[in-house]
This record gives structure tokens, C-alpha cells and sequence, in this order.
């Protein structure tokens, strides 16, 4: 029996951010199961990368298009999906972000990549933000199945939602293929001015993201070791509030380490070279869903030295070295540590390759693809 399973297809046009990167990692592994066919549902007025081969593209529209971005999305989510995947006669719709519709003829699977808007005050948003996180979690409820990206969003459904944990699947990420070591990496990074050993950090600036941390713990490292190692930066805030991005640049002119510091914008097409040519890889988050950096680093072949928070530990496993994400000082120990310890950076380098190598996106999509017999068997 073959299953026409719909997916929602908002992020598909948008590879690079998370969600957008686990819908073309399963799309391109669970289309080559043969039991499955996919129908990626996506807004009209975009225009979207390829689908591979057998997939197909489902354009819909809503009175929003073209004037208001907000209601226009709520309004694909709520009314345009699930009404499409009714039409098309899908026997599931896979919701691959958290934004279930409230009603849906056809049943729904839920992922959840994290529960930050619920479990972290600065996320809670707008008065519009916490209607529409109230109507998605309402929504989940009524999900027939969730998948969680980690046993720790897992967990916390069971408890904040709640939902039963007997219809939730786990289904860990993966890294892109690209991320692999690159043995053109220092010859790259040096057409952008980084010479030398550097500690490398990509991703987001909100609070969650711990970088006035890290920032601190720089700052603190002894002086020879500081003057001789870059502390690159790459990514960007994606928003001007102050209590949830703070000002990066401010806190590096005020600890006066400008000199040492560089903020780059890295292409998709670079970020192997960043990562394979960095001394270190770090991430002090706070708060993860599952925390993709620190596992594209390892694939790279760099050490990491991770936070020892939410679901960090369980992607990293014992292949990093991982750390209370509040402690300052324990930060500044283990990066000095490591920039002058070449035994245990290789160490770690092996080991992180062979945990990266634990996750693919083939295993995602046979769990995906096991859940979605279970879920439609069930009825």
C-alpha cells in the first residue's frame, strides 16, 4: 500500500533556516521509499527550488497574498493546507513546523522542533504572537501523531502540552552532506582576512543564544593567548528588540576586544570551509530543540565545546566537551584549554566525526516513514 502523504510546504523556498533544511533533508531521503508518495504544499506567490524526482508541488493561494505577510500565513496554515490536502485526497498531512491546523479533514502529524515560545518568557512575543502560540498548541493537541527532533522536546510535550507519549515518534536530524572536512578550508576563510587560529560560533544572536556570554569568556582569556586567536562570529540577529537581541556590537566595544573579533556573513557554499579551518567550534546556547551547529562542526572534522543544556547533550553524546552554559569561567578554562591542548583537539576531532556519522537523514526518513504506516494503520 502506498501512502499520499501532503506536506506543508511554507519553508520549502527557504533551505538555509532550520525547518527549511530538515523539510529538504527528509523530502530528498524519504522519496526514495517506495511506499510513500509526497505532495509538498506550498503558497503560490513563491518560487521554489526543484522538487525531486516523483514529488510534487501543490500551489495555493489565500485573500492575504500580497497584503499582509501575518495573515496570509496563518491563513495558508489554518485553511489552505489542510483544505488542499482534503482536495488532493492525501491520506496524511505532515506539518513539519509547529503550526497544526486547528480542523482538518485529513490526519495530521505534527513535528515539533522546539516549545521555546511556551517555555522561555522573551518568546512569548506580541499579543498576536501568543494568540496564534495558543491556537498551534491547541492545534497539536489534536495532532494523531508528533514527532519531536529530540527526546528532550519529546519530553517536554509529554509535559507541557500535554500529549501521550505513545503517539509521538523521536526523530533526530541530520547534517547536510556538504558538511564534511575541507582541504581547501584555510585558503577560503583567508580571502575573507581570518589568518590563524580562531574559535568559530554560527548562528542566532537572541538571548537563548548565550553570546554576551561567550563574549565575556573571551574577554577573560589570558592576554598571549587572546592577542594570537580570532573569535569569529557568523549569522545575524533577525530582529531589533532589545530584550531579545541584545547588542552584540555594544558588548564588543565595551570589553574592548573589537581587534580580535570579526562578524561575518558565511554562504551555505562556505560554511564547510568556516567550520573545517576554525581551531574550535563553540555554542553556549540556553535552550535547543536539537541544536544543528555543533553537528555540522563535528562532521567538519573541528572540536566543539557545546552547552551541557536541553537537548545539546543529547546530539553531542560524549564527542564534545560540554559545559554549564551560566559559567563563565569554566568557558574560558576549556577554551584555553583546548587552543593549547593539540592531543585533545584531535581526539575530539575523531570523535566528533564518528558521532556526525550517527545521523543521517536516510534514518530520519525510515523512522518519518515507519511512523506515518503507524499513525494511517491506526486511523
Amino acid at each position: 500500500m502506498t501512502l499520499h502523504v501532503a506536506l506543508n510546504g511554507y519553508f520549502w523556498d527557504k533551505a538555509t533556516v532550520g525547518v527549511g533544511q530538515y523539510l529538504h533533508g527528509l523530502v530528498n531521503a524519504i522519496q526514495r521509499i517506495d511506499a510513500i508518495q509526497l505532495t509538498i504544499i506550498i503558497p503560490a506567490y513563491t518560487s521554489p527550488p526543484a522538487v525531486p524526482q516523483g514529488v510534487r508541488l501543490y500551489r495555493v493561494t489565500t485573500p492575504f497574498d500580497g497584503r499582509s505577510r501575518n495573515l496570509g500565513k496563518l491563513w495558508f496554515e489554518q485553511i489552505a493546507v489542510p483544505h488542499a490536502a482534503a482536495l488532493i485526497g492525501a491520506d496524511l498531512l505532515h506539518i513539519p513546523y509547529f503550526a497544526p491546523p486547528y480542523y482538518s479533514k485529513v490526519p495530521v502529524i505534527t513535528t515539533i522542533p522546539d516549545l521555546i515560545p511556551i517555555t522561555r518568557l522573551a518568546y512569548r512575543g506580541s499579543p498576536f504572537v501568543r494568540l496564534y502560540t495558543a491556537l498551534v498548541t491547541t492545534a497539536a493537541r489534536r495532532s494523531s501523531g508528533i514527532i519531536a527532533i529530540s527526546q528532550h522536546v519529546a519530553d517536554q510535550a509529554s509535559q507541557i502540552l500535554p500529549y501521550p507519549s505513545a503517539r509521538m515518534s523521536v526523530t533526530h536530524l541530520a547534517a547536510d552532506p556538504i558538511y564534511s572536512p575541507q582541504a581547501d578550508a584555510i585558503a577560503v576563510v583567508a580571502q575573507h582576512g581570518i589568518v590563524g587560529p580562531y574559535i568559530y560560533y554560527v548562528g542566532g544572536y537572541d538571548e537563548r543564544k548565550n553570546v554576551i556570554m561567550l563574549l565575556h569568556a573571551f574577554a577573560a582569556l589570558p592576554a598571549p593567548i587572546r592577542a594570537h586567536t580570532w573569535l569569529v562570529l557568523a549569522g545575524q540577529a533577525a530582529g531589533n528588540n532589545p530584550t531579545l537581541f541584545p547588542d552584540i556590537d555594544n558588548e564588543i566595544a565595551h570589553l574592548g576586544i573589537g581587534a580580535r573579533v570579526k562578524r561575518v556573513t558565511v554562504s551555505r557554499f562556505d560554511g564547510p570551509a568556516y567550520y573545517s579551518a576554525a581551531t574550535i567550534f563553540v555554542y553556549p546556547s540556553l535552550a535547543e530543540g536539537f541544536g544543528l551547529p555543533p553537528l555540522e562542526a563535528m562532521a567538519c572534522g573541528t572540536p566543539v565545546i557545546v552547552s551541557n543544556s536541553t537537548s545539546l547533550p543529547e546530539v553531542v553524546g560524549d564527542a564534545a566537551i560540554s559545559i554549564d552554559p551560566t559559567n563563565q569561567a569554566a568557558w574560558r578554562d576549556a577554551i584555553a584549554q583546548l587552543l593549547n591542548d593539540p592531543n585533545q583537539r584531535h581526539q575530539l576531532r575523531a570523535a566528533g566525526m564518528h558521532r556526525a556519522h550517527r545521523f543521517s537523514y536516510d534514518i530520519t526518513a525510515m523512522q518519518t516513514a515507519a511512523f506515518y504506516t503507524q499513525i494511517a494503520t491506526r486511523g
